[in-house]
């Protein structure tokens, strides 16, 4: 089983008593939305490529290595809480 969401709360409150079994996964439109909700308009389409590039990769290893320079460019370019945000994708499993 797996179980795709945000961050509802009462779901995540659920999951422990409902959900025993279940794996979960960050919905990846809410990641991207998180992600450009702190973003400058005159940046996003910039800043909406990167959370793609790391879910398009081919493996989990490379896709980490592609948020860790994620994280890293954010960083370079002041962007704190884009990339707070952004290193929510390397603390999955």
């Amino acid at each position: 089983r797996l179980a795709v969401k945000d961050k509802c709360q009462g779901i995540r409150e659920a999951e422990g008593e409902v959900f025993l079994d279940t794996k979960y996964q960050r919905c990846t439109v809410h990641f991207y939305r998180n992600v450009i909700s702190v973003t400058p308009r005159s940046n996003v389409k910039l800043v909406a490529k990167m959370p793609k590039a790391i879910h398009g990769q081919e493996s989990k290893k490379v896709a980490r290595e592609k948020a860790k320079a994620v994280v890293e460019k954010l960083r370079a370019m002041k962007w704190k809480e884009a990339s707070k945000r952004s290193r929510m994708v390397l603390r999955r499993r």
